[in-house]
Parts: C-alpha cells; sequence; structure tokens
C-alpha cells in the first residue's frame, strides 16, 4: 500500500468512483426524477436494478476486495467479463419484463457501455472507470431536473486525475473512456426516449 497521501487519495477516489457504486449513483438519480420507481411492481424492479448493476460488480470489480491478491490484468478480464455478465441480464430482464423506460435506458447505457469498452480494449487500453463516470454524469444531466445534474460534473476530473495519479492509466487512456461512456449513455437515451 501507498503511503504517498496524494496517490493514496488517488485510490479512494477511484475506489469511491467505481463502477458499481456510480451506478447506484444514477440509480439514486432515476429515483429523484421518477419517485414512483419505488411503487407496486416497480420496487421489484428497482431493487433487480440495484442487484444487477450495483452488488454483483461491485463483487467483482477489480478493486475488490475479492480480487485485490491478483495481477492487474486478471482482475480487469474478470471485471469485465462480470460486468457484461451483469448488465446483459439485466438488459434482458428489462426488455423482456417491460419495465419503465427509464430504467430500461440505464440498462442499455450500461450494457453498451460494457460492449463498446470490451471491444475498444482488443486495442487500446481504454479506462473502465472513465466510462463508468462519464456515462453516470451524462445520464444524470439528463434525467435530474433543473440543473441538480451539474453538480456531478466534477467528477469527471476527479476520477480522471485519480486515474492518472495512479498511474492505471494516461490522460488519454480516461478520456477515451470518458467518451464511450459519453457516446453508449446518449445512444441510449435517443432510442429509448424515457423522458
Amino acid at each position: 500500500m501507498s503511503t504517498n497521501p496524494k496517490r493514496l487519495l488517488a485510490k479512494m477516489i477511484s475506489y469511491i468512483c467505481s463502477p458499481p457504486y456510480l451506478a447506484v449513483l444514477v440509480l439514486g438519480g432515476a429515483l429523484i426524477a421518477k419517485p414512483e420507481l419505488l411503487l407496486g411492481a416497480n420496487r421489484f424492479h428497482f431493487l433487480v436494478a440495484t442487484f444487477l448493476l450495483g452488488l454483483i460488480p461491485a463483487l467483482t470489480a477489480q478493486d475488490s476486495i475479492i480480487l485485490h491478491r491478483l495481477p492487474l490484468a486478471t482482475r480487469r478480464k474478470i471485471s469485465f467479463i462480470s460486468f457484461l455478465f451483469s448488465y446483459s441480464i439485466f438488459l434482458i430482464y428489462a426488455l423482456v419484463r417491460g419495465i419503465g423506460p427509464i430504467l430500461k435506458t440505464i440498462a442499455l447505457s450500461y450494457f453498451l457501455t460494457v460492449v463498446l469498452l470490451i471491444i475498444v480494449n482488443f486495442f487500446y487500453k481504454a479506462s473502465g472507470h472513465g466510462s463508468a463516470v462519464a456515462g453516470p454524469v451524462t445520464a444524470l444531466n439528463i434525467i435530474l431536473p433543473g440543473c441538480w445534474g451539474l453538480l456531478s460534473i466534477p467528477l469527471l476530473a476527479l476520477v480522471a486525475w485519480a486515474r492518472v495519479t495512479t498511474k492505471e492509466h494516461d490522460l488519454k487512456q480516461v478520456l477515451v473512456g470518458m467518451v464511450l461512456g459519453l457516446v453508449a449513455t446518449l445512444q441510449s437515451f435517443l432510442l429509448i426516449k424515457p423522458l
């Protein structure tokens, strides 16, 4: 473990801003915009979303306590595979069960993001954390009323700084990841038009 305070702070930011926790943030934003997500059958759909986008990925995230002893390359592969599996299950669930458009949009966004990341990472090391923050920031700016989504924008700079400081990625890799998350999220909102 690093004793450098700057590097330690960067690791903490990377951990807090990992994909599963940001998924919970997006789901919280969806709940603010659509409180009816906790009513009737919607409540179960919301819990399934939290489980498949937040809890399951948290157990297999590259910085999870379960995987921390494995080499970084192995952790990244496990994370991408488990995220793809979990996000695919949620997207199928969302389509088959006919859940509300906001959760369906979030499901598609996460699925498209991980698919794009996997494809790009065959050729280039794009940042999963970069895409994991850009997608939610984009979604929050679309779904939250007024200017509340703007409060999430500093997360982009924090994650970029953290990933570069920990030397997990260079700035270009983080920015490529952010573009992938942005594109996947915008495409999902344009296709489903949940609002």
